[in-house]
């Protein structure tokens, strides 16, 4: 089995949704006395549909903490690095943390979205409050306040690209601006 995970669990164990429920969940596929990988994909890409309403309406992008970079992942890569490890011998019992070739900002992403419009995109900075209150709208409240930390303060291990999508699927994983062209109907 792959189990869909968080890497939370390693960067953030003492945080109620992103490591202890985690962590639980993984102890419970580890002993399930079934053959198991468990991928670990971070920030995706496609997070920033959220901002299709704004950039389709008004052409900007609203989001805090604008100049904090992170890598994202394109999840097309964590569906091939899943499709590998349930078709391919020699991923059970591994651990994958998915992430893109290359830290990217907000900033550089709302970038990337105008770039593949062919149309400047604003960039709005929100205060920590303003996202907190946007995020609360859809998310549990110790969901958004680790999410918040994560976007806002990342760790040195949040931060880190890994080799993991590069080693599974023979291909360096897919970058944000390939990821926004390929979905700008979204945000047309």
């Amino acid at each position: 089995m792959v189990l869909l995970s968080s890497p939370g669990v390693a960067t953030r164990p003492e945080s109620a949704s992103h490591g202890v429920l985690g962590l639980s969940i993984e102890e419970a596929v580890r002993g399930s006395g079934v053959a198991w990988t468990i991928l670990r994909p971070g920030n995706f890409d496609s997070n920033t549909y959220a901002w299709a309403p704004s950039v389709r309406a008004e052409r900007t992008v609203a989001a805090p903490f604008a100049d904090v970079a992170l890598p994202a992942v394109d999840p097309g890569d964590i569906a091939g690095v899943a499709a590998a490890a349930l078709r391919e011998d020699g991923h059970a019992g591994q651990i994958y943390e998915l992430t893109g070739p290359a830290p990217v900002t907000p900033r550089e992403q709302a970038a990337a979205i105008g770039a593949a419009l062919g149309e400047p995109i604003r960039f709005v900075e929100q205060t920590p409050d303003q996202a907190r209150a946007q995020m609360l709208t859809f998310m549990p409240a110790d969901v958004v306040e680790t999410t918040l930390a994560i976007l806002g303060a990342p760790t040195p291990a949040e931060r880190r690209v890994s080799p993991d999508v590069e080693r599974v699927l023979g291909r360096a994983p897919r970058r944000y601006a390939d990821w926004a062209r390929a979905n700008i109907a979204a945000f047309r």
